[in-house]
Order: structure tokens, then sequence, then C-alpha cells
């Protein structure tokens, strides 16, 4: 049986370990899972709040100009 695989920003998952892990979430209480959601969230927004972290070109002048001119 072939391996379904999930490609993210880091690298790849095997969709099987996602399916444990939504297994597990199943198994928490409502409490819990609340604060597992929470902290996801703050998980997840933290690059967003420095988009240097996500784009190596933030500052880059030239990826400005290419920008400038499709705008």
């Amino acid at each position: 049986m072939m391996k379904t695989l999930c490609y993210y920003s880091r690298g790849v998952i095997l969709m099987g370990k996602i399916e444990e892990l939504l297994q597990e979430i199943n198994q928490l209480s409502i409490e819990e899972a609340k604060i597992l959601y929470k902290e996801l969230l703050r998980r997840i927004a933290t690059p967003l709040r420095d988009p240097e972290e996500i784009y190596d070109d933030w500052n880059d002048p030239e990826v400005d100009k290419a920008y400038a001119k499709s705008w």
C-alpha cells in the first residue's frame, strides 16, 4: 500500500500521521480541545506577525519594483 504524503511549507508529513493526530484529538475533552485550538492558532499566527520569517524577499527592491509594475 502506497503511503499518501502531504506537502507543507517546512517539508512533508505522512497522511497517516495526520490521521493519528486527529484520532488523538477526538479523545480530548471539549475544554482540552479548546486549549489545543487556541495554542495552534497562536503558533500559526506567529509568522504572520513578522512577514520576514515567511518571505525572504520582503524588503527586496527588485521584488518591490516587479509588484509595482503589476499593480
